[in-house]
């Protein structure tokens, strides 16, 4: 996990958002790398090993597609209801992974819970001060 990284687009967006002219601005929320990576992580275990059949958010959080608010939202939702048991013998483990571990990855782990808990504070400030609009999916 690149935290600095992360830290830095985390910082960038909120620069943005700070700094929004009297305009209404568009934004676009895609995954930054390292969140994708951890979530290609994730999809690859999960084809490897099984695992539930809904892979839609996983798949596009892992090709930086844009996201919904609706999509952050189910993120922040899971990271909040998930508790990781780290101390699994399948945590890390790529041979043996825990569903737990799988479920984590496909969410993009601590970095996505990172971003997605951030970004979305952002957005609802932006959202309320209406100096943003989040950009339509195409």
């Amino acid at each position: 996990m690149n935290t600095l990284l992360l830290q830095a687009q985390t910082t960038l967006l909120h620069l943005f958002l700070l700094c929004a002219e009297s305009g209404v601005k568009e934004i676009q929320l895609i995954p930054p790398l390292a969140v994708s990576m951890a979530a290609r992580r994730g999809v690859a275990l999960h084809k490897k090993f099984g695992g539930g059949k809904n892979l839609t958010l996983a798949e596009a959080i892992a090709q930086q597609k844009p996201l919904t608010l609706e999509d952050i939202n189910t993120m922040v939702d899971f990271f909040e209801k998930f508790k990781p048991d780290m101390d699994d013998p399948g945590w890390y483990n790529p041979e043996r992974p825990s569903v737990g571990w799988i479920r984590w990855s496909l969410m993009g782990d601590q970095s996505g819970k990172m971003w997605s808990i951030e970004t979305k504070k952002m957005v609802e400030e932006g959202l309320k001060d209406k100096s943003i609009k989040i950009k339509a999916l195409e």
